[in-house]
């Protein structure tokens, strides 16, 4: 069904990168839409700022079982059929958003939908990165990350462009919720025309099927000489796979360290409290609902522009000195944007109630312009960076469920910055918030500059080699 033989080996993997990334797209929409949703959606359910952070962090929640279980049946069923479920997820998962009832329906839908996002975030760049040429791995990864950010763009906009041209629609935030079901109906679709990775496949004894898949998308010449590669790598490790034997073995142990450090570098710089809750930090600051909403659509602009940028500087440089560079601009950011809040702000009480007051006009500006600052760093030399090296490090054998576990570290990461970052906000301000987001990036720019590896310009079997000898 997958054999598409007009399709040549550069336009072939083209289009497997550009369907399957479809799965990217969604987990940016969904994790997008929520922040200018929220803000609607709290007028229906009266919300308290405990429960918009438990809404808002729930997907991470669902996010962190859907990447590990995902990343474990990636391995024992195949990358096309878990993201054939993922794309069916995702179509439950933003309906019953769109139509939950209550508090409690919209955080279980919120959960489902978090399943989908979860093994979408594991599946996807290990497909491609299992699928792509070395040559062209970083790429290629990269256009799933793309996507992301042009997700959560798509969210944005959509989120303003309801909100501007129709203010006093009843219940406008179910829309937001609804749009997502659309692309993923067109990644099952998609996926349904698309191939199984051939490591995947010679992993489980299908070699016709794996130089089957490998033709369309290699030259002739290179099709033998990458399956002997396979299978050597394939031959070191004849017992069957088991979990806690893999996890005894110290150099096993050491990528999983390694993950989960890359991990929680990119979690501390507070990316997604930029992202999930910019409409709510910018009407902190002043704005009216539809500025803030509109204003967060600048954030999704910037993402895709540096993006782009990442996209062009993964292929010239290493993948340490991209990281590093990334790491300390953001850091600078959030200094820069802790201090605004210290100096450009004040707070005042009127009736009993706190609330936060710029000292001038465009003040409000500064921190915009400040956080898009933040987004060049983190999507144009961060992001490209942490997904290609987490799709790359783990051994073939457990590659989904490495991935898994630094991804489910991920979304646990993002849970615990989500709950608690509404009562930082509320209770210390912007400035010690963000302040405290800084200081924890120093410590983990330390870190990286010892511990991470380079990666660039080795195929997957030479980096496993590299770590396991």
């Amino acid at each position: 069904m997958y054999n598409k033989s007009h399709l040549q080996n550069p336009d072939r993997m083209r289009f497997i990168t550009l369907v399957s990334t479809i799965g990217g797209l969604c987990f940016g929409y969904d994790t997008g839409v929520i922040s200018g949703a929220l803000i609607f959606m709290k007028y229906d359910f009266n919300l308290t700022p405990v429960q918009e952070g438990f809404i808002t962090s729930f997907l991470l929640f669902g996010a962190a079982l859907g990447s590990l279980f995902g990343g474990y049946l990636s391995d024992k069923q195949g990358r096309r059929k878990n993201l054939l479920w993922v794309a069916a997820i995702f179509i439950i998962g933003a309906l019953g958003t769109a139509f939950a009832w209550n508090v409690p329906s919209m955080i279980v839908a919120r959960f489902v939908l978090g399943l989908a996002v979860g093994c979408a975030s594991v599946t996807v760049p290990v497909y491609i990165t299992e699928l792509a040429r070395p040559a062209r791995r970083e790429r290629l990864v990269t256009v799933n990350e793309l996507m992301i950010v042009t997700g959560q763009f798509l969210a944005y906009s959509m989120n303003a462009g309801i909100v501007n041209f129709y203010p006093d629609m009843s219940h406008n935030w179910r829309i937001m919720l609804a749009i997502p079901a659309i692309p993923g109906a067109l990644l099952w679709i998609g996926m349904l025309m698309m191939p199984e990775s051939p490591r995947f496949l010679l992993r489980h004894g299908e070699t016709d099927k794996a130089i089957k898949v490998l033709k369309t998308i290699r030259l002739p010449q290179e099709v033998d000489r990458e399956v002997k590669e396979i299978q050597r790598i394939l031959q070191i490790d004849t017992a069957r796979l088991n979990i806690f034997a893999e996890l005894k073995k110290p150099w096993v142990i050491q990528l999983i360290l390694i993950g989960l450090m890359i991990v929680l570098a990119t979690r501390v710089t507070g990316v997604n409290t930029i992202m999930y809750y910019a409409p709510t930090v910018l009407k902190a600051t002043g704005l009216g609902d539809a500025a803030a909403v509109t204003g967060a659509v600048a954030n999704g602009v910037v993402s895709i522009l540096a993006t782009l940028l990442g996209m062009v500087l993964i292929g010239k440089h290493s993948r340490r000195k991209i990281f590093f560079t990334g790491q300390a601009g953001v850091t600078l950011s959030l200094v820069l944007i802790g201090l605004s809040f210290k100096l450009f702000f004040h707070t005042e009480i009127q009736n009993g109630v706190e609330s936060l007051h710029a000292d001038f006009a465009s003040a409000s500006y500064i921190i915009l312009g400040l956080m898009l600052l933040f987004l060049v760093f983190m999507q144009g030399w961060i992001a490209p960076v942490f997904w290609l090296m987490l799709a790359e490090i783990y051994p073939l054998r457990m590659r989904g469920l490495g991935m898994g576990i630094a991804v489910f570290g991920l979304w646990i990461f993002d849970f615990i910055i989500q709950s608690i970052f509404p009562l930082l906000l509320h209770h210390y301000g912007g400035g010690m918030t963000f302040g405290f987001f800084a200081a924890t990036n120093v410590v983990m720019l330390i870190l990286l500059v010892k511990f991470l590896p380079e990666t660039r310009g080795l195929t997957l079997e030479q980096i496993e080699n590299k770590f396991r000898f």
